[in-house]
Parts: C-alpha cells; structure tokens; sequence
C-alpha cells in the first residue's frame, strides 16, 4: 500500500516502485565522530527511474547508472547517540503487508536500541518515505518516549492550507494532521523554525525546494560534523558528480538545485561527513571539476 501512496504521491503517477529487505548484520557498528556515535538504518529499498531525472540526457543517465534503467536506491534513516540524547533522524516507510519494508526496529536493535530509547525525532520532511515508521499499527506512537520535531514552515505547507498544495497532493493534508496530532496530543509534538538550535550541538539548517520546509540536521562535537541531509540528493551516482541535475518530484526544481549546490560547497570546503536518506553509505565529498567524488567514511 504505502509503494502505491509513494508513487502516487512522493513520486508521479505512475512510477512503479518494489523494495527489497535490506542486508542486516546481527550487530551494527557506529560510524563515531568525536563524541558522536551514527547508524545508518536502512527501512526498505526504491527502485528510482532514471527518467525522473531532470536536466540530462537520458542516454548519459542510463551510463552513469551503469548501464540500469532505474537506480536500487535505500530508505535510511539514522540513529545519532549524542551526549544526554538519543536521536533519530526519519523514521522510513513503514510497515505495510504489501511493501518489504518497515525494517526500521530491526535495524534498531541491530544498533542496541529500542523505540522507548528514542528520546528526539527529527523529520527532514512530511514524505511517507521518512514518516512512516512513526505509528504503530494500532494508530499509536511508536517512539514512546521521543519529542517528534519538524520545521514549521514544512508542517504548515502541508496541513495548514491544502488548497495551495499542487493538486495531486492534497487529499495528503488530513492524513499528515492526523499522523501528528497523536504525538500533539501527548505533548510531543514541537515544530521549530528555521535555523534553530535544537539542542547543544545540534542545529537546524533549512535546504527548502525538495519540499516547502525540507531540512538538513547538522550535528557537531568535538569539531567534527555531521549532517543528515535527507532528500538533498537522490541519486548519489549522477547528483554528486553533476548537482545541477534534479528531479521530477522536486516541489520548487530551481530552489533544489541551487540550495544542493550551496551545501556542498560548505560541505566539501570543511570536510563534514554526509548522511543521506537515499545513499547507500555516509561519505565525505571532495571536489572534483564542476562536481564531486563521494568518498565512503569508514
């Protein structure tokens, strides 16, 4: 159900999208940067076409996927384990009898943790590919114990008016306010606004254009950084090398592009480690002509 919502929705309609379970070792090892500690959890796997991409010839999309009509693409989200805190940054697709996906508490306890660890949830926006992990199947949290936080510009674009949202998007409106009203009712629900410091060490950083309010989470310690960069970039073998190229489902196309252009700058220039939601491992950009290579961090 929830890959029919994605393609109907997150993507165009149309898209087919299939996911396949993740490879999960019986122990996953942090990844640690001063007194940080990150997992990448992987809840699922896209297939994403390579005719979304924008702005290159299909020819030379299909080359630098290596030869594939489409790119195998993760669903990651990532647990950070920060002094007084333990934090999750999306909680992937979800579980749905119809998709192999939902493997998030899986990937959790793979890491040593459980829902009730959770104490800070972090959405880089209101796709279902990175909210749909946060209820249960009876309609309840799943993350217990966790202040569920998300920019309030991205929280009003979707559930504050849906007669400016594209139309295709609308009937998403009453679904996200209902998702996020079971955490308001708790007393868990903060929105934030732009630029805002959540916490020692933790700051907001706003990357709108993939959605009204999309956000990067930078995370800091020990002068080493860390930024979980959500859907900045969605295909990691053509973005890095070519950031002027986007895609279909970009909300404001240009904005997207120019603020990727903008953040890997900053990032290559002081060296910050990069966690995205749809890159198959955390790496280190380097530049490289007009673009990037992404260098794996070990």
């Amino acid at each position: 159900m929830r890959a029919l919502l994605l393609a109907t929705i997150l993507l165009l309609p149309g898209t087919a999208m299939m996911s396949s379970a993740p490879t999960t070792a019986s122990r996953l090892e942090p990844l640690r940067l001063g007194q940080l500690q990150v997992w990448k959890l992987q809840d699922g796997r896209i297939p994403l076409a390579a005719s979304l991409l924008k702005g290159l010839d299909p020819a030379d999309a299909r080359r630098m996927l290596g030869g594939k009509d489409a790119a195998d693409t993760p669903v990651n989200a990532f647990l950070v384990r920060m002094p007084g805190r333990t934090v999750l940054v999306d909680t992937g697709i979800g579980q749905d009898p119809e998709d192999d996906s939902g493997h998030l508490v899986d990937q959790l306890a793979s890491a040593g943790a459980t829902p009730a660890d959770i104490d800070l949830i972090l959405i880089t926006h209101d796709h279902f590919d990175h909210i749909g992990g946060l209820l249960k199947a009876d309609g309840t949290r799943a993350f217990p114990n966790a202040i569920l936080r998300v920019a309030r510009r991205e929280h009003a674009f979707w559930t504050e008016d849906p007669s400016r949202l594209p139309e295709r998007l609308r009937d998403r409106a009453p679904k996200l306010k209902a998702l996020f009203e079971v955490y308001a009712k708790a007393g868990a629900f903060r929105p934030f606004e732009d630029s805002e410091e959540l916490a020692p060490g933790l700051r907001a950083i706003p990357a709108h254009g993939h959605t009204g309010g999309h956000t990067v989470y930078a995370f800091t310690s020990e002068g080493r950084e860390l930024w979980c960069i959500g859907d900045l970039i969605h295909f990691g073998a053509v973005q890095f090398q070519r950031p002027e190229i986007g895609v279909a489902f970009d909300l404001d196309g240009d904005r997207a592009v120019k603020v990727r252009q903008e953040l890997f700058r900053e990032a290559a220039r002081r060296q910050v480690v990069l966690a995205g939601a749809h890159l198959p491992q955390i790496v280190r950009i380097i530049p490289k002509g007009a673009g990037y290579d992404a260098v794996p961090v070990p």
